[in-house]
């Protein structure tokens, strides 16, 4: 019996010693992803953000904030197929920093999405949809088909009811908080609303100036239903993250809200490592 006491007892030492002799692992930093941001050439010539959005700003400005990834898509065209052709490339330069979504128009290129979504999403890897008009069955169908996210930012954010509703298995982004630069604030109780009452509906923080309105998002429907962005590069994303400091949520939450709600709603594969 002593000697079955002592070997055990060295064993246990034995063993200590080699768990001791190993350098402590320091626990994985959660992944910060901006959801909303723009790249590439427009067709419009009137202003900087309808004529060139620079990856480049958006790659320093990263950096200093400590984004680890960013998602992009086009800025206004009148048709995408070239303009997300040029958001794969700029992704395939940077796959470590930039995940890309296609663009659309549901009225222009009405008869055309569903080919060249399928096209842009099995061939040229781009993870999720943007849209700015409301979608059409041939968009949602074919969404929902492939498995991707769709951020929207609508008219008004009661265009959200009837997609949510009809297509649960879609997951839907509100963009600005249903409203860019807090233009109409209403707006931002009307997407706090949706995203309530709908499990697929989920709010991005980019551009809000009523700063009490993240603040009630946040407080009435929690981090799991809040995703981080910004709107860059024209909006600082340095400046949009500061925001979401300010919200002093305990760090689990800020996690979800800064990466790990868009992570589960990105399709496989969407997050390369480095």
């Amino acid at each position: 019996m002593l000697d079955d006491v002592i070997l055990s007892r060295r064993g246990f030492i034995a063993a200590s010693s080699v768990l001791l002799a190993r350098p402590l692992r320091a626990s994985a930093k959660p992944l910060i992803i901006d959801a909303h941001c723009h790249a590439g050439h427009g067709q419009a010539m009137s202003a900087p953000w309808t004529t060139w959005a620079d990856p480049e700003i958006t790659l320093r400005h990263m950096a200093e904030a400590g984004i680890d990834r960013t998602i992009i898509f086009p800025i206004n065209n009148a048709e995408y197929a070239q303009a997300n052709e040029e958001i794969a490339e700029i992704c395939g330069r940077y796959p470590s920093k930039f995940i890309g979504f296609a663009k659309h128009d549901p009225q222009t290129e009405a008869g055309h999405i569903r080919s060249l979504l399928r096209r842009e999403v099995e061939s040229l890897k781009l993870r999720g949809l943007k849209l700015h008009r409301l979608p059409t069955r041939e968009v949602l169908d074919a969404v929902a088909e492939l498995g991707i996210p769709i951020l929207y930012h609508p008219e008004k954010v009661s265009d959200f009811h009837m997609i949510a509703s009809q297509y649960p298995q879609i997951s839907f982004i509100l963009a600005h908080l249903g409203s860019f630069a807090s233009h109409d604030w209403t707006e931002h109780l009307a997407a706090i609303d949706v995203g309530r009452r709908y499990s697929n509906v989920y709010l991005d923080t980019s551009s809000v100036v009523f700063f009490q309105f993240l603040e009630m998002a946040a407080r009435e429907l929690g981090a799991d239903k809040l995703i981080f962005g910004s709107d860059g590069p024209e909006l600082d994303c340095r400046v949009e993250l500061y925001k979401i400091r300010l919200l002093k949520l305990p760090p689990a939450q800020e996690a979800k809200l800064l990466g790990g709600n868009i992570q589960r709603l990105l399709p496989a594969g969407a997050i390369s490592a480095g």
